[in-house]
């Protein structure tokens, strides 16, 4: 099979990395004689795999990287002889700190935590460099910015530390610009990795669904050549066996045991409409046992939750876990969240899905009226945040601000 080469920067139609910005990230980066790359917390694998295609460029320049993530090498089954990957919670006192610090899929202090903020808060701001495609209010660093309503190649007055572009659908893709805009050639491994990233952040935004081992593409993905020039570009680079491994690495749902598959349903069971039937939600205690009987926050879970919150959104009315009772209750629903501990990290956490960028007017509503210090984020339409407590009735209390924010905004 001939694998096609990806687009030379020439003909690259996609929101491009400014060349002046990519070479002084790359100058950067390459001087520095160690780097540590810095994954959020509930690590992703847009973020994970972004860390790779990173660590794999400075490994081969000389550089020695490490990936900084919370139990990574549990949930994603990486070689540590292949990738030295730091749990931060078991290692922060031995770490000696590396030159540079990268983050990558996150800008916002809010989506690092613990030990692993207080780590990349030793670092000096001058040596922290962040890639993101999500909206913050207030980055880690100063950065350039590309915004939805601006135009496709917006001026960079100034060269700083930070590059966020909100048109981007992944970490990942960024890095696919950063590379195109340098001229210089993925390899085989990087453009797996940047496929597996940008196809399981694309499913989540519904942009693409997996279906038996096949991509299935939307009508919003067709429509917008910035997600589908750099998507199809690195699709069309990497041979066929390679994708239907990757795509069933991805498929996670498929691989549950009967403990999952009996959480799955509980959620289907457990699920609450506000009055207004706008707004839907399911709350997992801090002390569920079914919860714990899973593992907790695993990606396992996760995908479990983001696959709950988005059938629920979809309004199908045929649908194997949505009954005839269950659809009358959520055919009107525009908005959904599932509240949720992380054990480990000593927070409780909420992750929501919407339509019409209700998710972030949710939070604006929460901001201005029930909770200022409320810290959330993400994509209009696919949000989450936090609070840094377990107990029980102060959990009640933060999740009921979503609940009311979810039955009073504005609902078009």
């Amino acid at each position: 099979m001939e694998i096609s080469k990806i687009n030379s920067i020439t003909s690259f139609k996609a929101n491009k990395m400014p060349k002046a910005q990519a070479e002084y990230f790359n100058k950067k980066l390459l001087s520095s004689d160690s780097v540590d790359i810095f994954c959020h917390v509930a690590t992703d694998e847009d973020a994970f795999n972004s860390a790779k295609i990173m660590y794999d460029y400075l490994n081969s320049n000389g550089v020695k990287p490490r990936i900084i993530c919370n139990n990574a090498s549990e949930n994603y089954g990486f070689n540590n002889k292949t990738y030295d990957i730091i749990d931060i919670n078991k290692n922060k006192s031995k770490l000696q700190r590396a030159k540079t610090a990268l983050c990558l899929d996150f800008s916002d202090p809010i989506r690092i935590r613990g030990n692993a903020f207080e780590y990349l808060n030793s670092f000096p701001k001058s040596n922290v460099f962040c890639i993101d495609h999500h909206e913050t209010e207030k980055p880690i660093i100063d950065s350039n910015t590309i915004s939805k309503s601006e135009k496709k190649e917006p001026e960079i007055r100034k060269i700083k530390n930070g590059y966020l572009d909100t048109t981007a659908k992944s970490a990942a893709s960024i890095l696919v610009r950063f590379f195109e805009a340098l001229n210089i050639p993925m390899s085989d491994n990087q453009k797996e990795s940047a496929f597996c990233a940008m196809t399981d952040d694309m499913n989540k935004e519904k942009l693409i669904n997996i279906s038996n081992g096949q991509i299935l593409k939307s009508e919003e993905f067709e429509e917008d050549d910035n997600v589908k020039e750099v998507f199809e570009n690195i699709e069309n680079s990497i041979s066929n066996s390679k994708k239907t491994e990757i795509l069933e690495h991805l498929d996670v749902l498929s691989r549950l045991t009967p403990k999952e598959k009996a959480f799955r349903m509980s959620l289907y069971k457990n699920i609450k409409v506000t009055p207004n039937r706008k707004f839907a939600y399911v709350i997992i205690p801090p002390d569920d046992k079914n919860w714990k009987r899973i593992g907790g926050d695993t990606p396992t879970a996760s995908k479990i939750l983001r696959d709950f919150r988005t059938r629920i959104l979809e309004h199908k009315q045929i649908d194997e876990f949505i009954d005839n009772d269950l659809f009358s209750q959520i055919q009107d629903v525009q908005a959904i969240a599932v509240f949720y501990p992380d054990t480990k990290a000593g927070r409780y956490r909420v992750s929501m899905h919407s339509n019409k960028d209700y998710a972030f007017k949710i939070i604006d509503l929460i901001k201005e009226q029930y909770y200022q210090p409320l810290k959330a984020g993400g994509h209009p339409n696919r949000a989450g945040g936090s609070t840094q407590t377990l107990d029980k009735n102060k959990c009640a209390i933060w999740a009921n601000n979503f609940i009311c924010a979810g039955e009073n905004i504005k609902y078009s």
